[in-house]
């Protein structure tokens, strides 16, 4: 059988990605895009592909980023695909053995709390085999001995753990405690006349709660009782620092702009960018979020204290006594009177007492004592 090989070219400057790039009979006849651009056929070895950066106009460079990413992707997931360099090393093993998937999990726990239990080994074969490209090294195994050496292998260490502990997200996600806070929350500390008012969201991923919040607080400031967004203080804050470069850059494509995002949202909150597939946040509400690396194992004292903390749908990858530890130090980190939102599927019955209930109709906050 045929064994396809993958090279990746090294971006050296702004003319090499701005060059034409033409396509050859293994590329689809139409207008080139992220994925005919993926594999291109070289015509001195016509059996290697390499990656190149889109010859879509307006290609920017978070959407060559992207094609990158993809790339690594599609030869992650194909046992056939091995380096074209001799001096790369081949793809040997994309699963996680019994005895190492036990060391990782632990030390993922130490690290960031993260419980994965007996029986997540596909999460770790799926979200570390496009690791073993970047980095050169032929099986998972391999890599995680090198992560848990983060003395010497920081960066392999930081790429493990974002890979671990970066979830999906969209806009306005269960739309809930969007309206707790619009309906409930925001007039009830306007009442109370706080300024400034903070707002804190936790493990924020790639941006788009703390976002949400903000253009809620935009759009209710026409209210009779509201509070003023330019007094208003967001604090997005995430383990990994790669999502929180995507945060402070505030650039979506259209895949994320269409999950949880109303039209009328997009077009007001929204500028248009060089690339089509990109749009910016706008400026209004990008400045009201400012975004902190922050592992929610540490102390939570350098950030202050807030009036709302978001914290959703984070809970439940942590044992109890881990819960328990974060909820006491929510209560630390909230102003007198202020309110805490978690997922819909999560509690704290029996690991805080230092809240109160509050049904929003739908759903619930709750409010410290």
């Amino acid at each position: 059988m045929a064994v396809t090989k993958f090279s990746q070219s090294k971006l050296t400057n702004k003319e090499e990605l701005s060059k034409p790039l033409g396509l050859t009979r293994t590329a689809p006849q139409n207008t080139p895009s992220a994925v005919t651009s993926v594999l291109r056929s070289n015509t001195n070895t016509p059996q290697r592909a390499s990656f190149t950066p889109s010859a879509y106009p307006g290609a920017g460079s978070l959407a060559m980023q992207a094609q990158k990413a993809g790339w690594q992707g599609v030869a992650a997931r194909n046992p056939n695909v091995v380096p074209a360099a001799p001096n790369q090393l081949s793809i040997q093993s994309r699963t996680v053995s019994d005895v190492q998937y036990r060391r990782f999990a632990s030390y993922i726990e130490q690290q960031s709390g993260i419980v994965l239990g007996d029986n997540k080994h596909y999460l770790v074969n799926s979200r570390l085999s496009s690791l073993l490209l970047r980095f050169k090294v032929s099986t998972i195994d391999e890599l995680i001995n090198l992560a848990m050496d983060p003395g010497r292998n920081s960066e392999i260490s930081s790429a493990v753990i974002d890979a671990m502990t970066t979830n999906e997200t969209l806009w306005f996600r269960d739309t809930y405690p969007y309206l707790a806070l619009k309906n409930l929350i925001l007039p009830d500390i306007a009442r109370r006349g706080k300024v400034p008012v903070r707002i804190w969201s936790a493990a924020c991923s790639s941006g788009q709660e703390p976002y949400s919040i903000a253009m809620v607080v935009q759009e209710q400031a026409s209210s009779m009782m509201h509070v003023d967004p330019a007094t208003t203080q967001i604090v997005g804050t995430d383990i990994s620092p790669e999502m929180l470069e995507r945060c402070r850059q505030g650039m979506y494509d259209n895949h994320a702009l269409a999950r949880g995002l109303s039209a009328e949202r997009k077009a007001r909150f929204f500028r248009p960018t060089e690339d089509p597939n990109l749009m910016r946040i706008d400026d209004r509400v990008k400045r009201m979020v400012s975004f902190k690396q922050m592992n929610l194992l540490g102390s939570f004292s350098l950030l202050g204290r807030f009036d709302v903390i978001f914290c959703r749908n984070v809970l439940i990858y942590f044992n109890n006594q881990t819960k328990a530890e974060i909820l006491n130090k929510f209560a630390l980190s909230l102003n007198p009177g202020g309110y805490l939102i978690l997922g819909s599927s999560e509690s704290m019955t029996g690991l805080c007492d230092k809240f109160e209930m509050v049904r929003c109709n739908p759903g619930l906050a709750y409010r410290l004592k």
